[in-house]
């Protein structure tokens, strides 16, 4: 017989339990199971055990585990669950889709995990504005998510800090990739919206010049051959001349700009 277990040499084990049978990830009957092979294997387990074991039904459970297990702020337990998600949660059509991003999006831990991790589970949580309509890119980036947590079992919990720091390493590449994406959006809509506002411009620009024109052509058809209309043309002549310049210049600057 093996010497006897106390709750405590199961580290994050018991709150991962209590998370995954509310979620619906864990069965009673896993619990249960693993509490009687341990009840079995030692001389004198501790009363936690005995009291999963004889526990009715999933709220018995859920008692018993709120009574023995505290509160962790360690991510590695929100990590485990998201491992969890991706290997008992299929995401073969968009409404299986919808119900993991909404499972995903209920686990945001602004204090345990990194700003990444949390932005994307926000976006998850609110896929209806990021993905609708076409939701087949939900299903995408939850595989793509969740397959980063995928080394994350409940029978390699021994190893879990050694995942932790692997899972770590996934995440900053993951965000990298992301970042990078996301820069290379941000540089084609900055520069599309550079070619609108020269557009734009450019119709302002010749809509002053064909009211000039106007204005030149009115003097010119009112003209009594005096030259009291010397000044007017001169002012219209030096506006067109300014007008044109500065559209000049102006475009020239803003098109080495779209061209970078």
């Amino acid at each position: 017989m093996a010497p006897s277990h106390q709750v405590q040499d199961f580290p994050l084990l018991p709150e991962v339990f209590r998370r995954g049978l509310t979620l619906g990830l864990i069965s009673r009957e896993e619990i249960v199971l693993w509490a009687d092979r341990i009840i079995a294997d030692t001389d004198e387990p501790d009363y936690f055990f005995i009291e999963v074991s004889l526990s009715g039904d999933v709220n018995g459970l859920v008692e018993v585990l709120h009574k023995y297990v505290k509160p962790t702020n360690n991510p590695i337990y929100d990590r485990v669950l998201l491992g969890l998600i991706y290997h008992r949660q299929p995401i073969d059509d968009v409404e299986e889709a919808e119900k993991v991003a909404k499972m995903v999006g209920s686990m945001s831990s602004w204090d345990r995990l990194t700003p990444f991790e949390n932005d994307t589970i926000y976006e998850f949580d609110e896929y209806h504005i990021y993905y609708s309509p076409d939701l087949t890119q939900l299903q995408v980036e939850l595989s793509s998510f969740l397959a980063i947590y995928k080394a994350f079992t409940l029978g390699n919990y021994t190893q879990w800090v050694d995942i932790n720091l692997q899972v770590l390493e996934l995440l900053k590449e993951k965000e990298k990739r992301v970042n990078a994406v996301n820069e290379s959006l941000r540089k084609a809509w900055a520069k599309k919206e550079k070619k609108r506002k020269l557009k734009l411009y450019l119709k302002r620009i010749g809509a002053l010049v064909l009211l000039l024109a106007f204005f030149i052509l009115m003097i010119a058809l009112f003209d009594d051959n005096s030259t009291r209309h010397f000044m007017w043309y001169s002012i219209l002549a030096y506006f067109c001349v300014r007008g044109g310049y500065e559209w000049w210049k102006r475009r020239k600057k803003l098109m080495k700009r779209v061209r970078w």
